[in-house]
C-alpha cells in the first residue's frame, strides 16, 4: 500500500499531464475512503497506471526481442501485459476498499453499541466518535481521528458522519450512521430504530464460503498448470538446454508466493487479526479457541449481571466455571481489582492488553463501558451480543471444513503436477517444434545425458520444492516441508523413470 501511494504520487509528479480526471465514481469513492490510510489522487492513479504500462510495454517487447521471437508474436503479448498492468493499478483502490467491505461489517454493530452507550450515557455525537476514534478498529480508528480533526476546524460532527457513510463499501455501517444522525435531528429513540444486527456481514461471510473453494483450486491449480505450459513452451521453442532458463525459477517462486498470500488475506487468517503485532504473533487456531471461550464467558456474564451483581462480583462468581483461556483475562482482571486495589475500567484494559485477538480485547473494553451505566442493562445487551457473535461465528467456521475437505484437492494436485512435469523434463529434448518438422530430432538416443538439460532440471526442481512448500502452508497443512520433499522426490522418479525409458544417459 505504501509502494502503490508513492508510485502514485512520483506518477504524478513527472507524468501528471497523462492522468486525466476519471469519472468513475467508484473509483472516487474509493480514493475518498482511503484517505485516512493512504494519500491518492485520481490524478495520480491514472498518471501510475499510464507509466507503468508503457513501462511493462517496453520490457516485455525488450526480454521477448532479445529471445528472437517473432514480432507477430512480441507485439500482442506486449499489449496485453501492459492492458492488465493498467487495469491493476487503476482497479487497485477499489479492490483495497472492497477489501474491508467484510471486516466493516463485523466491526458495524459494535460500532453501533458504542454510539448507544454513549446516548444512554448522556454524551454527545462528537462523545461517540472520539470513543471510536479511541478504539482500536483498524480503519475506522484512523478514520474517525481524522474526522475529529475537521470537526475542530469547524466542520459539524452530523456532517462529517454522513459525508463518511456515503463513501462506504459496508451497507450495514452506512444504514448506522444515517439511522443515528437521523435519530438525533427527529428526538427519537435509537436503540428502537435498529435491532443492532449486521446482516451484511453473515451474508458475507456465507458468500466467501461459497467462493473458497473454486478460489482454492484456482490458485492451487495456476501454481501447478503454469510449470507444465511453460516446459512445453520452453521444449518446443528449443530452449530446454538454455542457461537462461534458470531465471524462469525464482519468477514461478514469486508468483507462487503472491498467489497464497493474496488468498491467505482473503480466506485463510480470515477469523482475526493479533491484538499486538510487535511480538509473535499467535496462530489463528490460538485466537480462535480464546474468541470461543470468550463467548461462553459473555453468556455466563450476562446471565450474572441481570440479576443485579456488580462487574467485579459477577467475574468473581463465573471465573470458576470458564474455560482456560477466558480464565486467564479474568484473572488478570481481578488480581487488578483485589490486589492492587484499581478502578474497573483500569482492570478490564489489563486484560484487555492481555487478550490475542482484537476483537477479544476490543469487546473487553466495551464491558467495562456498559457496566459503569447500568449493570443489569449492561446483562441484556451482553447477552444480545453474545447470541449474534456466536451466529457469526459458527458461519465463519464453516470455512475450516471447507479448507479440510480441499486439503487433500490440493496435495494431490500438487504431487500429480511434480510426477507430470519429471516426464515433461525427460521429453524435452525430443518435442523442438523445429526438428519435429524437418528430418527428425536434432539428438540422438542414447548420446543425450541430464547434464544436457540440467538448466531446466534446476527450475523444474526448485519450482516444484516451492509449489509443494506454499501450497501446503496455504491450506494451513502440517508439515509443509515434508510435502516439499516428497513432491520433489516425486519429480526426480518420474525423470528418472522416463528418462530410463526414453535413453537419456
Amino acid at each position: 500500500m505504501l509502494l502503490y501511494e508513492r508510485l502514485c504520487k512520483i506518477s504524478e509528479r513527472f507524468a501528471g499531464r497523462t492522468g486525466r480526471k476519471r469519472d468513475d465514481k467508484e473509483l472516487q469513492r474509493a480514493v475518498k475512503f482511503l484517505a485516512p490510510i493512504m494519500d491518492v489522487s485520481i490524478k495520480g492513479i491514472e498518471a501510475a497506471a499510464n507509466l507503468m504500462s508503457v513501462l511493462i510495454l517496453l520490457l516485455v517487447f525488450f526480454i521477448l526481442t532479445f529471445f528472437e521471437i517473432s514480432t507477430l508474436i512480441v507485439a500482442p503479448v506486449a499489449g496485453m501485459f501492459a492492458v492488465v498492468t493498467y487495469y491493476i493499478v487503476v482497479t487497485y483502490p477499489i479492490a483495497l476498499m472492497n477489501s474491508y467491505k467484510l471486516g466493516l461489517s463485523e466491526e458495524a454493530d459494535l460500532v453501533f453499541e458504542q454510539f448507544i452507550l454513549v446516548f444512554q450515557s448522556g454524551g454527545t455525537i462528537f462523545d461517540a466518535i472520539e470513543m471510536v476514534a479511541q478504539s482500536d478498529h483498524p480503519y475506522l480508528s484512523k478514520a474517525f481521528k481524522q474526522m475529529i480533526s475537521e470537526i475542530d476546524e469547524g466542520t459539524p460532527p452530523e456532517t462529517c458522519l454522513m459525508d463518511f457513510a456515503k463513501s462506504q463499501p459496508s451497507e450495514d455501517l452506512r444504514r448506522y450512521f444515517t439511522a443515528i444522525i437521523s435519530s438525533l435531528e427527529k428526538k427519537t429513540d435509537l436503540i428502537e430504530t435498529l435491532s443492532g444486527e449486521s446482516f451484511e456481514a453473515d451474508l458475507a461471510l456465507r458468500q466467501k464460503n461459497l467462493e473458497l473453494e473454486s478460489r482454492l483450486l484456482v490458485v492451487a491449480a495456476l501454481v501447478t498448470y503454469v510449470p507444465i505450459m511453460f516446459t512445453l513452451a520452453v521444449s518446443l521453442a528449443g530452449y530446454a538446454t538454455s542457461i537462461l532458463i534458470v531465471l524462469a525459477a525464482p519468477l514461478f517462486i514469486l508468483m507462487n508466493s503472491l498467489l497464497k498470500s493474496r488468498f491467505s488475506r482473503q480466506f485463510f487468517a480470515y477469523f482475526d487479526r493479533p491484538r499486538n503485532s510487535t511480538i509473535i504473533a499467535p496462530s489463528q487456531k490460538q485466537i480462535i479457541a480464546e474468541y470461543d471461550s470468550f463467548l461462553n464467558f459473555l453468556i455466563l456474564l450476562g446471565e450474572r449481571l441481570r440479576t443485579g451483581d456488580t462487574l467485579e462480583v459477577s467475574l468473581d462468581a463465573i471465573r470458576n466455571d470458564l474455560d482456560i483461556e477466558a480464565q486467564r483475562l479474568v484473572d488478570i482482571a481481578l488480581s487488578a481489582i483485589y490486589t492492587e486495589e484499581v478502578g474497573i475500567m483500569e482492570a478490564m484494559g489489563r486484560a484487555s492488553d492481555a487478550a490475542l485477538g482484537q476483537r477479544v480485547a476490543q469487546m473487553l473494553n466495551m464491558v467495562a463501558i456498559m457496566c459503569e451505566t447500568s449493570t443489569q442493562a449492561a446483562g441484556d445487551r451482553i447477552s444480545k451480543i453474545a447470541s449474534r457473535l456466536i451466529k457469526r461465528s459458527a458461519v465463519a467456521k464453516e470455512r475450516d471444513s471447507i479448507i479440510a475437505a480441499q486439503r487433500m484437492k490440493v496435495y494431490l494436485l500438487t504431487i500429480t503436477s511434480a510426477a507430470v512435469l519429471g516426464m515433461l523434463a525427460s521429453l524435452s529434448p525430443f518435442l523442438y517444434i523445429g526438428s519435429l518438422l524437418s528430418q527428425g530430432p536434432s539428438f540422438t538416443l542414447g548420446v543425450i545425458t541430464t547434464l544436457d538439460i540440467l538448466p531446466l532440471l534446476v527450475t523444474l526442481g526448485i519450482t516444484t520444492l516451492s509449489t509443494g512448500y506454499q501450497n501446503t502452508r496455504m491450506v494451513s497443512g502440517t508439515r509443509p516441508l515434508l510435502i516439499s520433499l516428497v513432491c520433489g522426490l516425486l519429480f526426480w522418479i518420474s525423470f528418472a523413470l522416463s528418462s530410463g525409458l526414453i535413453g537419456i544417459g
